[in-house]
């Protein structure tokens, strides 16, 4: 009787250890994967585009490298997603008195209100202007699902490049993990 005890608990703490010897594998592959998707992306450095997209979100880091693209002559238009939202105000100012520029700017409402609708926005700007390329700017976590996103939503029409910014890296594991989610 004790003999059938203690085997039991020894096949328990074998599947224990086995148990969380896959929780650690699982994990080191999900932070391995994570890295190489939303850490270092492949980014796109094009010298020109159609017209440079903006998304939504990160103001601080966002906003600013598109302008500078704009400014650079990487394109002639500028779309910024919301950027007439108050909270936002560079971009709600650029979209206020959006002539003056040597570029045009586009401001957008996205619907929905998410990077799928950003997609969609971007289709029928790009079909309505006959654009053949556009340059997403977004944060470099985010780089790739909007690439995939982009390019599932232009499906050739238009060729899609895709450049990331700097983020917080205090916010870096939640941003993996919603983006892992929202894969």
């Amino acid at each position: 009787s004790t003999d059938t005890i203690e085997a039991a608990r020894g096949e328990d703490t074998t599947v224990r250890r086995l148990i969380v010897r896959l929780i650690i594998v699982g994990l080191g592959v999900w932070l391995t994967l994570a890295l190489y998707l939303f850490v270092w992306p492949g980014q796109d450095h094009p010298r020109h585009a159609a017209a440079i997209i903006v998304l939504s979100g990160d103001a601080e880091h966002r906003f600013p490298r598109a302008l500078a693209l704009a400014r650079a002559g990487v394109a002639p238009v500028l779309v910024v997603s919301d950027g007439a939202r108050s909270s936002w105000p560079p971009a709600s100012r650029l979209c206020a008195h959006p002539s003056g520029h040597r570029f045009r700017v586009i401001c957008s409402r996205p619907a929905p209100y998410s990077t799928r609708g950003e997609a969609r926005g971007a289709l029928a700007l790009a079909e309505r202007n006959h654009w053949r390329s556009l340059l997403v700017v977004t944060s470099t976590y985010h780089v790739y699902r909007a690439r995939m996103l982009f390019k599932r939503c232009l499906d050739g029409r238009a060729r899609v490049y895709a450049t990331g910014t700097s983020a917080s890296l205090k916010w870096l594991p939640v941003n993996m993990a919603g983006e892992t989610i929202k894969l």
